[in-house]
């Protein structure tokens, strides 16, 4: 029972850390992006975008600084500030109201480009890009979790039944702990790279 319980501190303080984590990066890109808009050299639209992009995309459930990305990139209005909803709605799977506003300024914005096809009405146009912008490419961010799962149940198999009563490793239940935790971090890390 003791065991157990030391493997369920240990999953708890790796979710608390990667979720401590997770809040203080969002914050902290947040924070970058509202410095570039109202900085000292005046407003840098594009840096803004960019920080308040990655803001959104350290997503975890019921963080305030998500929304507040989302927020301030609607407020943008641009087509660069459309394409980064898109891109981090994208990439965690969440915010799908903000992904269809953002999908239709991309494809009137692309309609409307005098290098179109112009001899094709702009409402067919926008028809074209709005059909090909619902295609959803799918997210990475079931890998990232999978991975996260998968991690902790290593760290709990090696805790719980890697160990006998003197502390000493059990070698084959060690090596089944061991080789699910890397591969539950490998497994996290190319979610969040591909992202």
């Amino acid at each position: 029972m003791r065991a157990w319980l030391v493997a369920l501190g240990i999953a708890l303080a790796g979710v608390g850390a990667i979720a401590v984590r997770v809040v203080l990066a969002g914050n902290a890109a947040l924070a970058a992006g509202d410095a570039a808009i109202t900085g000292a050299r005046g407003p840098e639209p594009a840096e803004a975008i960019a920080a308040w992009e990655r803001a959104a995309r350290w997503y975890l459930p019921f963080a305030p600084h998500v929304d507040a990305a989302y927020d301030r990139l609607e407020a943008v209005g641009s087509l660069a500030a459309a394409r980064a909803i898109r891109g981090a709605a994208l990439a965690t799977g969440t915010h799908e109201a903000a992904r269809r506003r953002a999908d239709a300024i991309i494809a009137a914005t692309l309609a409307a480009d005098p290098r179109g096809a112009t001899a094709i009405p702009a409402a067919e146009r926008a028809a074209w890009h709005t059909a090909r912008l619902a295609t959803d490419p799918g997210t990475h961010a079931p890998l990232a979790i999978a991975g996260i799962v998968l991690w902790l149940a290593g760290l709990a198999i090696l805790v719980a039944r890697g160990l006998d009563g003197a502390g000493r490793l059990v070698r084959r239940p060690a090596l089944v702990g061991a080789a699910l935790t890397a591969i539950g971090l490998l497994g996290w890390a190319a979610g969040l790279y591909n992202a």
